[in-house]
């Protein structure tokens, strides 16, 4: 976890995913309650030597090798946690003094702290212990959430693969060779690794299907799960089909090995020196590509994962359980485990860190291989990655798009920074402009009446959302519902050269420019507006709440220095893509 990560999470203090403790001398007791309590609900962070009100008071730095290991002893023993959970604790230096943060995943399985249940609410840890309501509640939604944990009672030791023990131990070996899993039996292992269990809930003891992925024959596999396969395709010479294909029924372990191989075969290795250290660009990013579909796919939908490469991008694609649907921002994204499990033993195995670090490292490291290009994670019933090879840009119409946008001549230098940095799809970049511009209209025709703004929270009624063109037209009164987003754009006819409507053509030229970020000063003076209060509540707000477009300092909404900047979403959206 970096200093930024950890800045972040202080600015937005304590809450249902967030705590901190003081622990200045010794581990509080009530660590381990909170622990419990984020695996139970949704994970979380903690932040020892933080005070509750976000205080830096640190833990005595002498005493720092002592804290992280009676931790680890501490979340490694069954008295204390019942699963053990194998966390990850790591100290870090912070304002000149010493904090411990520990990220908790969602997990699969009911936890208890010495016999006590916990749940996640608010900003507190409840001890549900004699809530029979909750403690059915949890079992059942662990159930319905992790498919990976569902225990199948005639899966016998015999189906499994024993020589594949034998290469995970190696592969646990390279990767820490004092790891725990090393010293025990398959068996033994097969537990540690919540991959055996007891439902006590449903009674049933077994093997899970999670097992059955990493270990399994390839015969078992097929007779648990006959529509799942993995297909990788090479499509660059014959687009309508193949140039290469492999097709992969088998186990988790050898389907990532020959993955990885079949990228390495296919694209070029690219080196980047990190200080000292000689980072291999290509191993770095696919393995977290890889490793993510692997991990996060719901093994129980028969739709095939696909990792296609492309002359212009890598593309995957994969069955999922989203949290919500749309493109991920990048900058602001709270990582949800699909099958802690699996990722859990792919942590052991070195191909994979903590939960989210797969999406940092891509697109940390994707700008070194592809001059500063930008990843795109998509979350939806089919999760979708891009990787792009090449990068294109909107910059290559500078011009036209300058005159059609009708700006002031100052602002010709600002479009086009901005420009470069709103990426497009190799398609629109073979198209001409009156091509790309015809194309493009007729997607923001389609798309715009997709864009919705809640009133409320998550989950209100949908009779409370309205479009962002009521919002533009009617000074935030409420419209009937059965009015769309419509002529966002110019009609076929009119090519695209103006936009009918002023309003949604400020939409449109917030988005455009905004491909570096701006204050709202500028932003005002782009279009000679006056009212910097309507401004904001008319048009940014409305873009800001879509996630087309988002404050550079979250955390600090009023900040003098506060700029505006497009978001992947947003990208998506002005280039003619699905954005959610």
């Amino acid at each position: 976890m970096t200093i930024s990560d950890i800045e972040k999470i202080i600015n937005q203090g304590e809450g249902v995913s967030i705590e901190f403790k003081k622990a200045k001398e010794k581990v509080p007791q009530s660590l381990y309650e909170t622990v419990v309590s984020f695996a139970n609900t949704n994970g979380g962070i903690i932040l020892l030597g933080v005070d509750d009100d976000g205080t830096i008071s640190g833990i005595a730095p002498e005493l720092k090798t002592q804290f992280l290991k009676n931790i680890a002893t501490a979340l490694n023993s069954i008295e204390n946690i019942n699963p053990v959970m194998y966390l990850n604790p790591t100290a870090v230096e912070y304002q000149g003094k010493i904090i411990v943060s520990i990220q908790v995943p969602a997990s699969s399985q009911v936890h208890d702290h010495s016999s006590r249940v916990y749940i996640r609410e608010y900003e507190t840890d409840i001890d549900v212990t004699n809530n029979q309501h909750k403690i059915r509640g949890l079992f059942l939604k662990k159930g319905m959430i992790y498919t990976e944990t569902h225990i199948y009672p005639g899966l016998k030791m015999s189906d499994l693969d024993g020589s594949l023990f034998d290469k995970a131990r190696n592969l646990i070996r390279s990767n820490r060779n004092d790891h725990p899993w090393l010293t025990v039996d398959n068996m033994q292992m097969l537990r540690d690794a919540v991959l055996y269990w007891n439902d006590y809930e449903q009674n049933k003891e077994g093997f899970t299907l999670a097992a059955a992925l990493l270990f399994g024959k390839d015969l078992t596999i097929q007779n648990l799960l006959p529509a799942y396969k993995v297909e990788a395709m090479v499509r660059i010479r014959n687009k309508d089909r193949w140039d290469d294909r492999l097709t992969l029924r088998t186990n988790l372990i050898d389907t990532y090995l020959q993955l990885k191989e079949f990228i390495n075969r296919h694209l070029p290795d690219k080196f980047f020196m990190e200080g000292d250290q000689r980072i291999d660009l290509r191993d770095k990013i696919f393995r977290e590509v890889i490793s993510n579909i692997i991990c996060h796919r719901e093994y129980t939908d028969g739709t095939a994962t696909e990792l296609i490469i492309e002359e212009d991008a890598v593309r995957t694609l994969n069955p999922n359980n989203p949290w919500f649907n749309g493109v991920m921002d990048l900058e602001n994204f709270n990582p949800h485990p699909k099958n802690p499990n699996l990722r859990r033993f792919f942590t052991a195995l070195g191909w994979a860190d903590e939960i989210g670090s797969g999406i940092r490292n891509t697109k940390k490291y994707l700008p070194f291989y592809v001059e500063n290009a930008t990843p795109i994670f998509i979350d939806a019933l089919l999760f979708r990655t891009v990787i792009p090879l090449v990068r294109h840009t909107m910059a290559d119409f500078t011009n036209e798009w300058f005159k059609w946008l009708e700006l002031d001549e100052k602002w010709r230098p600002k479009l086009s920074e901005s420009l470069k940095n709103i990426e497009i799809d190799g398609q629109l970049h073979t198209m001409n402009w009156e091509e790309q511009i015809s194309c493009l209209t007729s997607s923001w025709m389609k798309n715009g009446t997709k864009l919705r703004l809640s009133l409320g929270k998550k989950g209100t009624n949908p009779e409370n959302y309205y479009t962002i063109e009521n919002k533009l037209n009617s000074n935030d009164e409420r419209l009937n519902q059965n009015e769309k987003l419509t002529n966002l754009a110019p009609s076929p006819a009119e090519k695209g050269t103006k936009l009918p409507n002023k309003r949604l053509q400020y939409l449109l030229v917030i988005l455009f420019v905004l491909g570096t970020p701006l204050s709202i000063d500028d932003l005002i003076d782009v279009f000679d507006y006056r009212d910097k209060g309507k401004f904001r509540q008319n048009y940014l707000k409305p873009l800001e709440t879509v996630g087309l477009i988002r404050k550079t300092n979250p955390d600090k909404p009023t900040a003098s220095n506060q700029k505006y900047v497009i978001t992947e979403a947003g990208k998506q959206f002005l280039t003619g893509q699905e954005f959610y």
